[in-house]
C-alpha cells in the first residue's frame, strides 16, 4: 500500500495559482500580446487557471495554446503547437520533476525565436537532471528520487496536490 500525503489542498491551490497570475503580469507586464503555452493535461489546466484569472487584472491581449508531447518519450517534430515569430511566451506546466519535459518544450518554443520566455510551474521538485529552471513556482519541494508529486484534477477542478 502506497502512502499519499497531501501537500496542497484546493484552497492552498487557488491562492498559489491567485499569486502566480500576479507574478506573471509583473514579468510580461509590458506585453502587448502575450502567448501562454501549457503543456498538456495537467499544465494546460493550469495554464487555462492563470489565462482566466491574468484577463482579469490585465489589459494585455491574451493567447492560450496547448503543447502536445509525449512526456515519456518527447521528439521535437512531434509537438504540435502554433505560435507567432518573434512573440512573449510563458510556458507552464504542473511539476517541475527531473526537467526532461521543460527543456524539450523550452526547446520547441526556441524555434519561433521569442522575444521573452518565462516559464511557470505549480510545484518545483529541486530533481533537475537538466539545465532548465522555472521562472515562477507556485511551491519548491524537497521530496526524495522515488517520491512523485501529482496533482489532482476532477471535473475540470484542483482537488489536491499529493506527494505519493
Amino acid at each position: 500500500m502506497s502512502n499519499k500525503t497531501e501537500i496542497l489542498d484546493a484552497a492552498a491551490i487557488e491562492d498559489k495559482i491567485q499569486r502566480l497570475a500576479w507574478e506573471l503580469y509583473d514579468r510580461h507586464h509590458n506585453a502587448t500580446d502575450l502567448h501562454v503555452v501549457g503543456i498538456k493535461e495537467n499544465g494546460f489546466w493550469l495554464a487555462e487557471q492563470l489565462v482566466e484569472r491574468l484577463r482579469k487584472i490585465s489589459d494585455i491581449t491574451i493567447t492560450l495554446h496547448p503543447l502536445v508531447l509525449d512526456k515519456a518519450v518527447p521528439v521535437l517534430e512531434d509537438m504540435v503547437i502554433d505560435l507567432p515569430v518573434g512573440g512573449e511566451f510563458a510556458l507552464v506546466d504542473d511539476v517541475l520533476n527531473s526537467g526532461r519535459t521543460l527543456l524539450w518544450a523550452v526547446i520547441k518554443l526556441m524555434s519561433y525565436r521569442p522575444r521573452v520566455l518565462s516559464t511557470t510551474v505549480l510545484v518545483d521538485r529541486s530533481h533537475k537532471r537538466y539545465p532548465v529552471k522555472a521562472d515562477l513556482k507556485g511551491l519548491s519541494l524537497s521530496t526524495t528520487l522515488l517520491d512523485s508529486v501529482r496533482l489532482n484534477i476532477v471535473d475540470g477542478e484542483a482537488v489536491n496536490v499529493q506527494l505519493v
